[in-house]
């Protein structure tokens, strides 16, 4: 009998046991908290805007921290931390002193030819000479449409082209760098001139000197080599070289003149000022840091405190996506300046401006925010932001259906069935980024572009669209998705044809010469490993399909998983894998340095090492170019180039989806007249949550 009653409580306790258990772990996450419940598949790394990598550090630093400027929810910039903003330009061009004309002289034909019609057309400010050989250009905005009316009028064979020499240096040793190189070459010069005519050196880092000059350059290239070459045999453990040289007839210096909110506070009540700009721009192009921020600020001359509340940012030279790269949230100065800014515990308890406040991180469980009272936008109508880390993708959808989190973005095999129930409210849009399978370009088995193009042409991406999106997608044709304005639509993606794959293949060497099933070159088969990151099926699903495909034209696939964490830290950016299945959400400006430029290879996010001049010539190029349409060729011929070299097989653009639970949140906002309003939750083209700070749960509401 005993025995009996044992069997028969022991499942009743288990149920207790796991009921008690369900309840405990929703206890933080009441739905009678006015408050949202977020969820994400890995924890975060670093709750630090200018070091964060992932989308979680991302999604809880959108919460914390305000950049000076944000796109509003029809994607125009507007003012965030700054109110307005002004752009101009200084412009300079320098004559030939055999031109047989002086600067003045210029200025009053340049007065005379540009009436002010046109040079209100031109934003074009005024004129006036800097010396007997130099003229000035004032502009009321940014960009280079003017000078062919300036070439019009003083022709090039007049100008004498400012040139840049860009010296890299390789430091053995640590006490010597490009600033004592420059010592030593200053040094030099000053003994004994060279007949350029030198205006400007500037140290862009510890192993890069640029020497700006008038000249042809030959005998300052002579005096550094014949310096680099001393320095070598005095043991200092130098070696350099010059790694290009530049030239431009008119330099042009962008300036963006910033005018900051007064008033705004750090949540622990210290004022927001232009100190702190000024510290978060220093600590970006700090070489100690571990950003990968640094490229959209390198075009930055100089940033100048005008007040507390203006700063003026000067550039080098015309750079187009410079507006955008201030979106990126501010750190607080007074906090960090005494800090390593790598390792600081502040990445780990963060303090912003933005308008929710850090409460508490639990690792891989929970990250909880509460709203800022003094939000300088107002209060949120939310109380409190928990963000869940649930690992496993079923969980994630058994919590939403459970009301355990509120906001769950459907796998494309679920959303049918979720958009169908009229307990769920759904959204979707085509997203602004695309999935990709990346090639490792520095291995031996993926550096022929054939071979490259072969992998796509032998995957089925067709099938991938149909059978894992369930149709929410399109097929990718490269580095940019097809509803943004510089995406060149015109371009066919690659046809699946294995038999096409099979001839590049054969053509590139690889033939089953064992007739073992795999195709094999110099004695190695064609063998791989394809990673992913756990916890995301559909990337998951995409890997185990490529390795079927793959292995009909004799190419072995292995698969390996990895927790995000592991996979970004020591797979992706040691760059220790040959391929990965991963995904990229872009930025609104067309501007893809960061991602395929070469320099970006060793540090940046290029980590598959992709290398081509041409690309990298129109990457710059497209950064300097402030005409939509003349950066809209620029950018057309990249998506060519890439789509040709296939550094990645691209995948798919997906249409992202959102799911609430219906008539959970509302929109409150005030009208004109002073009237509360009540709205629906909205998807913009800015996304889900652009409105949260608007949001509430509908229901009585309790403190947490």
């Amino acid at each position: 009998m005993f025995i009996k009653r044992i069997l028969f409580t022991l499942p009743l306790g288990i149920l207790i046991f796991f009921l008690l258990s369900f309840s405990i772990a929703h206890q933080n996450f009441d739905k009678k908290v006015n408050q949202l419940i977020l969820s994400s598949i890995g924890d975060a790394e670093k709750l630090n805007p200018i070091l964060s990598i992932d989308s979680a550090s991302s999604d809880i630093n959108g919460f914390v921290f305000n950049g000076l400027l944000k796109y509003n929810e029809n994607q125009v910039l507007i003012g965030d931390l700054a109110t307005h903003w002004e752009t101009e330009q200084v412009s300079t061009f320098y004559l030939k002193k055999k031109s047989g004309i002086t600067s003045k002289e210029v200025v009053n034909l340049l007065n005379r030819k540009i009436g002010s019609e046109k040079k209100e057309s031109l934003k074009i400010a005024g004129f006036k000479t800097r010396d007997r050989y130099s003229v000035e250009i004032r502009l009321k905005t940014a960009g280079r449409l003017y000078e062919k009316e300036i070439y019009k009028i003083i022709s090039k064979e007049r100008i004498e082209p400012v040139r840049f020499l860009y010296l890299g240096l390789d430091t053995k040793k640590k006490d010597y760098n490009a600033w004592k190189f420059l010592e030593s070459l200053k040094s030099d010069l000053k003994t004994n001139p060279t007949k350029e005519d030198i205006l400007e050196y500037s140290v862009e880092n510890s192993d890069l000197l640029v020497i700006k000059f008038l000249g042809n350059g030959d005998a300052l290239k002579k005096r550094i080599d014949g310096l680099l070459s001393r320095e070598k045999k005095n043991d200092k453990g130098l070696l350099g070289r010059v790694m290009k040289t530049e030239e431009v007839y008119i330099e042009n210096h962008p300036i963006i003149t910033f005018h900051l909110r007064k008033g705004v506070k750090w949540h622990d009540g210290q004022e927001f000022s232009a100190e702190d700009v000024k510290f978060t721009y220093d600590k970006i192009m700090d070489e100690r840091t571990n950003t990968v921020r640094r490229p959209q600020f390198e075009l930055v001359k100089k940033l100048k405190i005008i007040n507390p509340y203006e700063i003026k940012v000067i550039y080098k030279r015309p750079f187009s996506p410079s507006l955008e790269s201030w979106t990126m949230g501010m750190i607080p100065k007074h906090l960090l300046e005494k800090e390593d800014i790598n390792t600081t515990s502040f990445n780990r308890n963060p303090i912003g401006t933005g308008p929710f406040k850090f409460k508490e991180w639990v690792s891989d469980e929970k990250i909880t925010l509460v709203a800022n009272k003094d939000y300088f936008e107002g209060r949120p109508k939310l109380d409190q932001i928990s963000y869940r880390i649930i690992p496993e993708p079923p969980l994630l959808e058994l919590e939403f259906q459970t009301e355990g989190i509120d906001l769950y973005g459907p796998q494309p095999h679920q959303y049918r069935r979720i958009s169908e129930n009229k307990k769920f409210d759904t959204y979707k849009r085509l997203g602004n980024g695309y999935s990709y399978i990346g090639w490792n370009n520095r291995l031996e088995l993926f550096k022929d572009v054939k071979v490259r193009r072969a992998l796509t042409h032998a995957i089925n991406r067709e099938e991938i669209v149909k059978y894992l999106l369930y149709g929410l997608g399109v097929i990718s044709t490269g580095p940019f998705p097809p509803q943004m304005w510089y995406a060149n639509t015109k371009i066919e993606p690659l046809k699946y044809d294995p038999e096409k794959a099979k001839k590049l293949l054969k053509e590139a060497g690889w033939i089953d010469r064992d007739e073992d099933g795999i195709l094999d070159k110099n004695g190695k088969s064609f063998r791989f490993t394809l990673i992913t990151n756990n916890g995301n099926e559909l990337r998951k699903n995409v890997a185990v399909l490529v390795q079927r495909q793959l292995k009909k034209i004799g190419i072995d696939v292995e698969i390996s998983l990895f927790e995000w964490a592991v996979f970004i830290r020591d797979k992706i950016n040691a760059r220790d894998f040959d391929a990965c299945v991963l995904g990229w959400g872009l930025s609104l400006d067309p501007d893809i340095y960061e991602l395929w430029h070469s320099s970006q290879t060793d540090k940046g996010f290029n980590f598959i090492g992709y290398k081509n001049p041409l690309v990298d010539r129109l990457i710059e190029e497209g950064r300097t170019e402030y005409d939509r349409e003349k950066r809209k060729e620029i950018y057309f011929k990249i998506h060519e180039l890439i789509n040709r070299d296939q550094p990645y097989t691209f995948l798919y653009v997906g249409e992202g989806s959102s799911a609430l639970h219906s008539g959970a949140f509302k929109i409150k906002t005030i009208d004109p007249s002073g009237r509360e309003m009540i709205e629906d939750i909205k998807m913009t083209k800015n996304g889900l949550l652009y409105f949260l700070n608007y949001w509430f749960r509908t229901g009585p509401m309790i403190t947490s």
